[in-house]
């Protein structure tokens, strides 16, 4: 997949034209899988490029900075689900305000239609672009029909009667509903990061752990989880103008089962852990793991986290939770 993050470094070198998506793809839930399979299946059918826009931030972190907003995804993992899904071409510029102020039209005929000289253009629903949001999908459609191209309105994945979205699984995962954001993305849900050293209870307990310094926001609750585990490699790694590195990845080790806690210690000292940190304890694993890359998956949630009179109780607490994950591997279908 070639990767632009500069749209004026665009050019449209060759015959090939592109079959665009368009959004944030935030999470790559079962809706953005089916827009993508789309996209990707319509290149191939008009010897096109199959190609995303998204952005290297989300726009509201631009547009309401006040706002915290919680990500599913950090860009790194967008990258390596678009890279899998067959696209040939990511362009993911920054979201500015300047950007912002461009209205639907001019966002169209300029970008769409010029520069990147779209065949197609498919867009979720209910979808928005443009000035304050003020492009709808029908109004992409009729400056489609005025620019020459194509466009393609796709409807959403249902679960029950309920759309589903990344502001759902949001809900979901706040909750910790973790089984049905894993019905709503088609996979397990899952966090990357670089493993770090911690303060040594794990071991201290008979219980090593992995501790995971998160590259996206972790918007779950406190608590116990049962999960999985496997170890990635940096593909290649370069800088844009901005300076910011952006990481590509690729699987190292296979699916290793396991049990995390999320979670501010609360039995040891609360200065010891003032913010939440994310331990996996990988069963059957003793190799040193420090610097390493891992992403965690996430299948069922097994209990709230709890202080506990000392570290005997403590301990005994984690092998009931480990037993927990256990039993649920074994009977996991493959």
């Amino acid at each position: 997949m070639r990767l632009i993050t500069d749209l004026r470094a665009y050019r449209t070198r060759n015959l090939q034209r592109l079959v665009l998506a368009i959004g944030n793809f935030d999470g790559f839930h079962l809706g953005h899988q089916k827009i993508l399979a789309y996209v990707v299946k319509q290149a191939r059918k008009n010897h096109a490029l199959s190609a995303v826009l998204t952005f290297r931030n989300h726009p509201q972190v631009v547009l309401h900075p006040q706002k915290k907003k919680l990500l599913l995804f950090s860009f790194d993992q967008k990258l390596a689900f678009l890279q899998k899904a067959g696209v040939d071409i990511c362009l993911a510029p920054f979201f500015t305000r300047v950007f912002s102020k461009m209205s639907p039209e001019v966002f169209v005929e300029k970008i769409l239609a010029k520069q990147l000289r779209v065949l197609e253009v498919c867009m979720g629903v209910d979808a928005r672009f443009g000035y304050r949001r003020r492009g709808t999908t029908s109004l992409m459609e009729n400056l489609a029909r005025k620019y020459g191209f194509l466009f393609k309105r796709m409807k959403p994945v249902l679960i029950g009667k309920r759309p589903v979205s990344s502001s759902w699984i949001r809900e979901l995962l706040v909750k910790g509903e973790i089984e049905k954001v894993n019905r709503c993305l088609g996979r397990p849900f899952s966090i990357w990061g670089d493993i770090v050293r911690g303060k040594g209870h794990g071991i201290h307990l008979g219980f090593p752990t992995a501790n995971l310094e998160s590259y996206a926001n972790i918007q779950i609750p406190l608590g116990v989880y049962v999960a999985s585990a496997r170890f990635l490699r940096r593909k290649m790694s370069f800088a844009t103008a901005s300076d910011d590195s952006i990481r590509f990845f690729k699987e190292v080790s296979p699916w290793i089962p396991g049990v995390m806690n999320f979670g501010k210690r609360p039995t040891y000292p609360s200065s010891e852990t003032p913010q939440p940190v994310l331990e996996t304890h990988l069963f059957d694993f003793k190799k040193r793991v420090y610097g390493k890359t891992m992403e965690v998956a996430l299948h069922k949630f097994i209990r709230p986290e709890k202080r506990f009179a000392d570290e005997g109780v403590l301990k005994k607490q984690i092998g009931k939770d480990v037993e927990v994950a256990r039993k649920w591997h074994r009977k996991r279908p493959r």
